[in-house]
């Protein structure tokens, strides 16, 4: 038997138990039902709101992979405290013949009876969360009402100074407040001018460099970082305009009594749990106690091109994932975000492509061009109906070699830290002898010297298991056994041209195709097979524009070296 420990500790707390003691005693409890051989899996500085956390995502692979009998974590909700993901989990477990155990709960799913009470209390985990999330939302509410700023980097044009203040009690505290900075307050009014003129995020952008206007932190002054500007509706004097705009959009809104013509909107509640942005119907509105910057027309025309340039993009991007086979796999070779599908509506013949979203957000991240759809497309299954079971074979080979070297490397860490221990315990006995020898130099100094040696011998083993761990986190695991990748190639070689449904014809893609990388340089598109041991560059989600796309033209693009239309020869990845 095998055990994998889980721990977590949430950022949103000081609460709780430590990391090291939900480990301690899940490594006990173990030990107590005779499982001696477990790894730990440790999850700092993350919420129990999604399982969106890099170890316990890796955890459920090795899961998969069927590595363990077992997994015990300290309590319930360090796995997660919504029902729908801990369900998925435990879903996973059942699969895979994986016991979970809660020490804390005391639940363990291999009795009906804990399968049970695990779920009851999951249920009991995920209305605290909501209840919590609701009486934030109620404190909110209430802080409206002063038009208080709650704090943190000020938008660009303000700064937010410290100032007493005397609470309903008479208390004497401190707390912050907006002012305008005059060395900054001209941009976003520049901001506002040059977006209703141009109806362009991107060209806005430009335009602020051209002009050498840069962010606050001195980078470029990004088509992301525009549109920000651009909806907050803290830069707006608050008035009867806004105020009634802001309402009938959904959000909440107080303070009608404090319009002054002076004063700014502060919107509360504009982030979600996970730090983006909450579309308006969730905001908390109040009368600031800031100056505004921009009259509320402004504002709320500058709302109105927003929406249009929303509703373009909409149409560029509408349907694309239902023509596009290679949705979601396509990945830039310059700047590693991935390539989204889009396609060109304004002429008279319209066509597919696919652009970097990088690029599309801004033009100076990446010089990466769009790929033609059509082409990229034919190439991609030509490829793999091409491909045969020795293309697949050698790539594979090459994995099982990696892999040969990560059992290896595993093996020499599990010796070193067995090593390490026996020091240690040798260290401690060296120390406990020392003590009856009445401090004489002498006879302490052969003590002494073996106690640096061993100390020295477990740094320097330390350093080796560090070194062994970073070569195996370098080499991806994979759990396709040769014999399944081999049978679904056939499946596709067999199946495919006689698959008339698009979403089945994508998962067929899907089932052999890990992602592709395009390089518009040397025009090659590289096919990452599944069975692969490279890792798809992780994914940065970038808003997109209709602004400045950059359009794949139907040409012979030229795909690993040879031709698209001609016979491909497959490069091994």
């Amino acid at each position: 038997m095998k055990a994998a420990i889980y721990s977590r500790k949430s950022k949103f707390t000081e609460k709780g138990d430590s990391i090291e003691n939900q480990i301690h005693m899940c490594i006990q409890y173990a030990k107590n039902i005779g499982i001696d051989d477990y790894e730990i899996y440790e999850d700092e500085g993350f919420s129990g709101g999604n399982t969106n956390r890099p170890k316990f995502q890796k955890l459920m692979r090795d899961v998969k992979a069927k590595k363990f009998t077992h997994l015990i974590c300290y309590r319930l909700d360090r796995i997660s405290r919504n029902v729908a993901d801990f369900a998925s989990t435990i879903e996973i477990l059942n699969k895979y013949d994986t016991a979970f155990i809660s020490i804390r709960e005391q639940f363990d799913t291999s009795s009906a009876m804990g399968r049970a009470m695990m779920n009851i209390s999951a249920t009991f985990a995920q209305l605290e969360r909501e209840t919590i999330a609701e009486r934030i939302k109620d404190n909110l509410r209430e802080l409206s009402k002063t038009g208080r700023w709650l704090g943190g980097p000020p938008p660009l044009g303000y700064e937010s100074i410290e100032v007493e203040n005397n609470d309903s009690n008479g208390k004497n505290r401190k707390k912050h407040i907006l002012q305008i900075n005059p060395n900054e307050c001209e941009i976003p009014k520049l901001v506002y001018e040059l977006f209703m003129k141009y109806k362009s995020y991107q060209k806005v952008s430009r335009l602020l460099e051209d002009q050498g206007i840069y962010s606050r932190k001195g980078s470029l002054f990004s088509r992301n970082l525009v549109k920000q500007t651009i909806d907050n509706p803290t830069y707006s004097v608050a008035d009867k305009n806004i105020l009634d705009y802001l309402k009938k959009h959904g959000a909440e809104v107080f303070g009608y009594e404090k319009i002054n013509g002076i004063n700014g909107v502060m919107a509360y509640n504009r982030r979600t749990e996970k730090g983006s942005f909450a579309p308006i119907e969730n905001w908390i509105i109040s009368v600031g106690e800031h100056p505004g910057i921009i009259a509320s027309d402004t504002w709320i025309r500058c709302q109105h091109i927003a929406n249009e340039i929303k509703d373009i993009n909409s149409s560029n991007r509408k349907g694309t994932s239902q023509q596009a086979l290679l949705s979601g796999l396509v990945v830039c070779k310059e700047c590693e975000s991935a390539m989204a599908p889009r396609q060109n509506l304004s002429s008279k013949y319209a066509y597919r492509y696919y652009s970097c979203n990088s690029r599309n957000s801004n033009a100076n991240r990446c010089t990466n061009d769009a790929l033609n759809a059509y082409d990229a497309e034919d190439f991609v299954v030509n490829t793999l109906k091409s491909l045969t079971h020795n293309d697949i074979i050698k790539n594979y080979e090459k994995l099982k070699k990696k892999n040969v070297v990560k059992i290896s490397n595993k093996a020499q860490i599990a010796n070193f830290t067995k090593e390490i221990e026996s020091n240690k315990k040798s260290i401690s006995n060296l120390v406990m002898k020392m003590v009856y020898l009445d401090n004489d130099p002498e006879l302490l100094e052969p003590f002494k010297t073996e106690i640096k040696k061993l100390t020295d011998r477990n740094n320097e083993l330390t350093s080796l298991i560090n070194e062994l761990s970073l070569a195996n986190d370098s080499i991806a695991s994979t759990y396709e056994s040769l014999d399944e990748i081999l049978t679904t190639l056939d499946n596709f070689q067999k199946f495919y041209d006689f698959t008339e449904k698009f979403e089945d014809r994508k998962r067929l893609i899907r089932s052999l195709v890990k992602y592709v990388v395009w390089d518009s340089k040397t025009r090659i598109l590289d096919i990452i097979l599944i069975g692969s041991d490279k890792e798809r560059p992780r994914q940065v989600v970038l808003p997109l524009s209709n602004s400045s796309r950059r359009n794949g033209s139907r040409g012979d693009y030229c795909y690993n070296g040879i031709s698209a239309y001609g016979k491909c020869n497959y490069r091994g990845n």
